[in-house]
């Protein structure tokens, strides 16, 4: 019985002297982790502005084809006679041209999206982000 109690002693020493370690390292794991991630956090903020710069150009580029528009709807309800058919197929053309510039927009975008998914430690690529010159890809 003097052997059994000297063995739940050594035991019960044995595993507070570990837990007291393990308590005493878990600290440092994430400092450790907060480091290592800094580094891959440090680009989320270069490709956030360069997503809003992106977004900036993008909103811009859809009021300008808004104003196009507008322009050519305005021309066209005040067209009268043979003048109006010219406008509304003005108008038409211009609906067909904005819906394939946008379509392709989307391909590109999507292209570059479906690119990256594979890699998830990669920085996205699409859109004008994180892209490297054909002599520095790794």
């Amino acid at each position: 019985m003097n052997l059994n109690l000297k063995s739940l002693l050594v035991l019960t020493l044995t595993t507070a002297v570990v837990t007291t370690t393990a308590l005493a390292q878990q600290p440092s794991a994430p400092q450790e982790h907060g480091k290592m991630m800094s580094g891959k956090m440090a680009g989320m903020g270069d490709q956030h502005t360069k997503m809003m710069a992106m977004h900036d150009k993008m909103m811009a580029d859809k009021k300008a084809m808004d104003a196009k528009m507008d322009q050519k709807v305005a021309t066209m309800n005040a067209a009268q006679g043979s003048a109006k058919i010219d406008a509304m197929a003005n108008v038409i053309n211009e609906i067909a041209a904005q819906h394939k510039q946008m379509t392709n927009h989307m391909d590109s975008m999507h292209k570059d999206m479906m690119g990256n998914m594979g890699h998830p430690d990669a920085k996205m690529k699409g859109m004008d982000m994180g892209k490297m010159s054909k002599g520095s890809q790794k």
